[in-house]
């Protein structure tokens, strides 16, 4: 039986073009800083059933795993590429679900030339000031990157777009991490594929 390609079987899906530009600005800024970079695949996929499809088969995941191993790359100073299924679990937000926060926080005043203030017991929502310090320390590092699917075309197209985008930074960018929201791991036993710097590229 011949091959299929499935990227080539399943339609492209809108904005595809668009987030490979994205991904390989992202891989090439942090290859130039020497940075490693690791793709973290996350959720499950889910297909149509019909060419007017009103019913789809889904495989579920929480994606909770892919999430939590996200923010374990970011703090031990990795480059991320997060390739996650829509409403899935988002690093450092999974661990408080809308409700809980909902109930948590509360206006400490008016609002003031366009700034809400808001406040809330420590107790009450445990590790949410942490969570939101890692988030905006990567944010404004620029080594995280949020990518979003939802069908197994757009997933295959878009992970075909991040091997793209990785591929000139070595061998190391061919070791995909996308298992991680599967298989437990160890940044102890994680290989060493540190890029080196533009100074150890271009020796003087």
């Amino acid at each position: 039986m011949a091959e299929m390609d499935l990227v080539a079987e399943l339609p492209r899906p809108e904005g595809a073009a668009r987030w490979a530009e994205v991904m390989a600005r992202f891989a090439a800024r942090l290859g130039e800083q020497g940075r490693r970079v690791v793709l973290v695949t996350s959720g499950g996929t889910k297909v149509p059933l019909e060419a007017r499809a009103v019913r789809f088969l889904d495989n579920f995941s929480s994606g909770r795993r892919g999430a939590a191993s996200a923010e374990v790359f970011l703090a031990a100073g990795y480059g991320v590429l997060f390739l996650y299924r829509a409403r899935s679990a988002f690093p450092y937000a999974h661990r408080f679900p809308p409700q809980a926060w909902l109930s948590a926080l509360r206006p400490s005043g008016p609002a003031q030339s366009g700034k809400l203030s808001l406040e809330a017991e420590e107790n009450a929502l445990p590790g949410f000031a942490a969570a939101l310090q890692g988030y905006q320390e990567a944010a404004a590092a620029g080594t995280f990157l949020a990518v979003e699917f939802t069908t197994l075309a757009d997933y295959l197209h878009l992970l075909q777009a991040a091997a793209l985008a990785l591929n000139p930074l070595g061998e190391c960018s061919k070791k995909f991490k996308g298992f991680l929201a599967v298989e437990p791991f160890s940044l102890a036993s994680f290989p060493s594929c540190l890029l080196p710097t533009p100074q150890q590229r271009n020796p003087s």
